[in-house]
């Protein structure tokens, strides 16, 4: 996406436009326009999938985010790439300023109402075509200048690791940062069964007892909360978007092969525990692909010191740290 027009930019728009049906010819003109907003997902060279739309001014000046288009290639479906792609226009349109976006698809489009719903898109006006509506996240501006970053991902796969190697290059460079294994927040039992599961008893405990602690932190100067805490669904995100309020949220999936993450599992654990994390991995295997629950995902395959430095930079934190060494070869 870009508001400013380039030839790289018109040429990769055009491109898409081209893949996916559109009369070509007409980017730059686009991409001119006050409010036009695009993106264009693409694998080594190959356009895959594409958005765009508008973002529209009201009377009173405050604005709203239009989505006329998203489409993916039928063979690169189900992937997350129409979700990373969504979320991408969302942010942008966030950050412009918009307080909501909306949407309009068919009734029988299963697959992408399906889409619209796991990322917390309200249903208007039923009927042969079908609105949604979102409520987008407030603008940078107007949190507290605080950030959260919530590494998730399958047991094993190095979440509590790789957070103690994220906040201790936070802390090195000055940031005043708290550091939390969720984990820790929920050590209760045995749970009540009557009208809930016990995941979910766990998985509500984590999050208001992360506000609480949090809260505690804040209070006391930290500016940054780094926390392992698996994320499955938009809806459990946004209960932490909401426990950690006045925080700019990320979400980073941690990933890593299947015998890696066995292997660390036998280091760590025994008996029912073990057994139950081993049977989890049959029903979730970790996979290289982004969902609509994180921001994006990040191989498990390094040193935690050479993880967290890459987690940072793509983030974008690391312009901000100006007194902490980011080169993963010479980061303790």
């Amino acid at each position: 996406m870009t508001s400013r027009v380039g030839a790289a930019d018109v040429r990769l728009l055009e491109r898409a436009m081209g893949r996916f049906g559109a009369v070509p010819g007409g980017g730059h003109a686009f991409l001119a326009r006050p409010g036009a907003l695009a993106f264009v997902a693409s694998e080594d060279e190959e356009v895959v999938g594409w958005c765009w739309g508008y973002q529209l001014i009201r009377p009173d000046t405050s604005s709203m985010l239009y989505l006329h288009r998203l489409e993916v290639m039928r063979e690169h479906r189900r992937r997350g790439i129409g979700a990373a792609l969504l979320r991408a226009f969302m942010a942008a349109g966030a950050r412009a300023g918009a307080s909501r976006m909306f949407l309009t698809t068919g009734k029988a489009n299963v697959p992408a109402r399906g889409l619209y719903e796991s990322m917390g898109g309200r249903v208007t006006a039923p009927g042969a075509t079908v609105s949604y509506w979102f409520q987008l996240a407030p603008r940078a501006a107007e949190t507290s200048g605080c950030r959260a970053l919530l590494l998730s991902g399958v047991a094993g796969a190095g979440k509590s690791t790789v957070a103690d190697a994220v906040g201790r290059m936070l802390t090195e460079a000055g940031h005043v940062t708290a550091v939390v294994d969720t984990d820790l927040l929920a050590q209760f039992g045995p749970p009540p069964t009557v009208g809930h599961t016990s995941a979910r008893v766990y998985d509500e405990l984590k999050c208001v007892n992360l506000a609480s602690v949090w809260a505690n932190f804040r209070a006391a100067g930290a500016r940054f909360v780094v926390a392992a805490a698996a994320v499955e669904s938009v809806a459990q995100r946004q209960r932490y978007v909401e426990g950690l309020a006045g925080c700019d949220l990320s979400v980073v999936r941690l990933i890593a092969d299947l015998d890696t993450v066995r292997s660390r599992l036998h280091q760590r654990d025994t008996g029912p525990k073990l057994k139950r994390h081993l049977q989890a991995l049959t029903q979730s295997e970790p996979a290289p692909v982004a969902t609509a629950v994180e921001d994006f995902t990040i191989t498990n395959d390094r040193t935690p010191a050479e993880v967290a430095a890459d987690i940072l930079a793509r983030l974008g934190w690391a312009d901000d740290l100006s007194g902490c060494v980011v080169d993963p070869a010479s980061t303790v």
